[in-house]
């Protein structure tokens, strides 16, 4: 970890760590005016453009040290407005191909539809409908029904496949912290818990299934950095393989780790009161989000049949 990376974590742990209680299910966490207000939604976009700087690894930082500590808040939709609208971007502004499942439609100031194959439009929720919906993890998935006076000119964004390449970094980020937090909750239940008089951790099964989680999640922090480096100084087809990649590495991690985790508790973590569900949940609804495992598996299909097997080596020998 760099200087800068330890700094970034140590701030999120300052602003996260002393957080013990969850929001309801569709309701934001307290926190979250305190993160809009140290500007976290708007790290990764430069300060002329309306952002408060930093780069796309700061911001992941950040995303994945929010996503371990369980909280629900809209960090990842946040700041993809922000990246896409700059200083154009005002309250909450959640960006979607479709009215059907908006995350965090009923907290929204404005909806961003921007649909692949048409313009981007505004959408004021409260001159639509909105039917509540719940993702897995309990964090709103609603349908938008606008009325006739819902609508309003968007300007130009960024171009549909960079949008998707960005999400799905972001997406893959939240994956990672949701799972590193799942980890270390399991860490601290097998070390602390005993059984006939030694801690469960000295049981070689569970020894050796906590190395596997551990395991998994260098590998996905390797390659979701891969990702960022593609994104900040690759081309566009560079950053959009490397996000595939980072998307179907975190996926299959999500399902693994929260697994595990379940299962080295014991009857203990299955409950609602338990913090281990507020990751796990989480990790079983994000895998799908910004394009299920299946989905970013075909589009990096695609793309090594598009760049052929030349190009295919020069990626998996280029530089990280």
């Amino acid at each position: 970890m760099s200087e800068r990376d330890s700094l970034i974590a140590d701030v999120a742990a300052d602003v996260l760590g002393g957080i013990t209680e969850q929001a309801p299910e569709g309701a934001v966490h307290p926190v979250w005016p305190t993160l809009v207000e140290l500007g976290w939604p708007q790290v990764g976009v430069p300060e002329d453009a309306g952002g408060a700087g930093g780069s796309l690894g700061d911001l992941v930082e950040l995303i994945s040290a929010t996503a371990a500590s369980g909280v629900s808040v809209p960090l990842v939709d946040a700041a993809l407005s922000h990246w896409l609208l700059g200083e154009r971007c005002s309250g909450l502004v959640v960006a979607v191909e479709s009215l059907r499942a908006v995350p965090w439609g009923r907290h929204a100031d404005r909806v961003l539809l921007r649909p692949a194959d048409g313009p981007a439009r505004f959408v004021d929720p409260a001159a639509a409908e909105v039917v509540p919906g719940l993702d897995l993890a309990g964090a709103p998935r609603d349908e938008i029904r606008p009325g006739p006076d819902a609508f309003s000119p968007a300007p130009e964004v960024a171009p549909h496949r960079a949008v998707r390449a960005r999400a799905g970094v972001l997406n893959a980020a939240a994956l990672l912290g949701a799972a590193r937090g799942a980890y270390e909750l399991t860490r601290r239940h097998v070390t602390e818990r005993e059984q006939f008089g030694r801690p469960l951790v000295a049981i070689k099964a569970v020894a050796s299934g906590l190395a596997e989680m551990q395991v998994r999640l260098v590998a996905v922090a390797a390659v979701v950095d891969r990702a960022v480096a593609a994104h900040e100084r690759g081309t566009a087809e560079e950053a959009f393989a490397a996000t595939a990649a980072a998307r179907i590495s975190a996926a299959g991690a999500a399902t693994d780790v929260a697994a595990a985790a379940h299962q080295l508790h014991g009857a203990m973590g299955v409950t609602r009161e338990h913090p281990l569900h507020h990751r796990t949940r989480k990790l079983w609804a994000w895998r799908d989000d910004a394009g299920s495992e299946r989905e970013w598996s075909l589009r990096l299909g695609r793309e090594a049949l598009a760049a052929g097997e030349i190009g295919v080596w020069e990626r998996l020998t280029g530089p990280g």
